[in-house]
């Protein structure tokens, strides 16, 4: 029976994958303000549907699609009564774990996601590394405050992000406690979010963004064509995007609704831990590769998907309506466990 862990490249076919989930809109039927209530519960509702589909569109591909849990609703509400701020849903794996050949790194240990790797561990005795132990949360962990997304995976070849989100000394420890000696291992430095950065859709086809000024592509993947995004798309898709930037700078807003002070005021107060620098962000790189010939994007870009069909690469739109408010993408919103193939060299 072959590994159920295994994954090797970002474009490899995908066969398991993990996709996010929000809270579902009954978690916050304690907001008093009808107005906040009613935005919020719009934007989680709205989400759902939007994984959802997303999640279907995945398995039509044949790929299986696992969810994480959510926390106990009667302990996240009496948190939030007691003036908690609400932590982060379960949205976005690829920030908390990675697959690196047969094994599954828990940079963060969710206790969302403790089910499913549970499940990894006693199919794949071995499988799955928790450098924080069994108490799901060391806060001596050398692994604290990194993330996942700051590795990108070419086969022999594993480039790090060693800057905000990643430090030397734990990229040093992943080398030497996950990859072993059969990689090459590339610094790639961009501040952070290196697989948001530039993304590979298969060998010699490269998708990059502004962010990527302190790499040099040239020298790290040589003869490969390289399409550099300089705008997310969903800047001009404002149907996509749910943070207003021109009359109301700074406002958060649910489309069809007028943004309110109260709701800005609750999202910065309460839920400051979701939201991110959305300016920042070229979501059009945040992708998810099915196959050599099939990515999905959250919404259309003409330039990249001219770009993907020069390649013989089918462009799939599966919407995320609410990027501006979680500041993440498909490739954010998704892990892959399993990918077809095994360790092979592309540079």
């Amino acid at each position: 029976m072959s590994n159920i862990v295994n994954s090797y490249t970002s474009w490899q076919p995908l066969e398991e994958v993990i996709v996010g989930r929000a809270y579902t809109p009954d978690y916050f039927d304690f907001i008093e303000n009808v107005q906040v209530r009613n935005q919020l519960q719009q934007i989680l509702a709205e989400t759902e549907e939007d994984l959802s589909n997303l999640a279907k569109t995945i398995e039509t591909f044949g790929a299986r699609v696992r969810r994480p849990d959510l926390p106990n609703k009667d302990q996240f509400v009496q948190g939030q009564v007691n003036g908690q701020g609400a932590p982060l849903p379960p949205l976005t794996p690829r920030d908390w774990q990675i697959t690196l050949g047969d094994k599954l790194l828990r940079v963060l240990a969710m206790q969302e996601l403790d089910a499913v790797c549970n499940e990894y561990e006693t199919a794949q005795p071995g499988a799955v590394i928790n450098p924080h132990g069994p108490t799901g949360w060391d806060p001596n962990c050398i692994l604290n405050g990194a993330s996942a997304s700051c590795i990108v995976r070419v086969g022999h070849d594993v480039f790090f992000d060693n800057s905000d989100f990643l430090k030397p000394d734990q990229t040093r420890w992943i080398v030497d406690n996950v990859l072993g000696p059969d990689y090459r291992i590339h610094e790639a430095v961009t501040d952070g979010h290196g697989d948001a950065v530039f993304a590979i859709l298969k060998p010699g086809v490269l998708l990059s963004s502004k962010h990527d000024v302190n790499l040099d592509l040239a020298r790290d993947f040589p003869g490969w064509d390289v399409c550099k995004i300089w705008d997310s798309s969903i800047w001009a898709a404002m149907e996509v995007g749910k943070f207003k930037y021109e009359s109301n700078p700074g406002a958060w807003y649910v489309q069809g609704q007028t943004p309110t002070p109260e709701f800005t005021d609750f999202v910065n107060t309460y839920l400051n831990k979701w939201t991110g620098f959305v300016a920042e962000t070229v979501f059009d790189v945040n992708c998810l590769v099915l196959d050599e010939s099939h990515v999905i994007f959250s919404a259309y870009n003409k330039e990249v998907f001219d770009y993907c069909r020069k390649h013989r690469i089918e462009p799939i739109i599966s919407e995320l309506r609410h990027s501006y408010f979680w500041d993440g993408g498909i490739s954010c919103c998704t892990q892959d466990i399993r990918r077809r193939g095994g360790l092979e060299t592309y540079l």
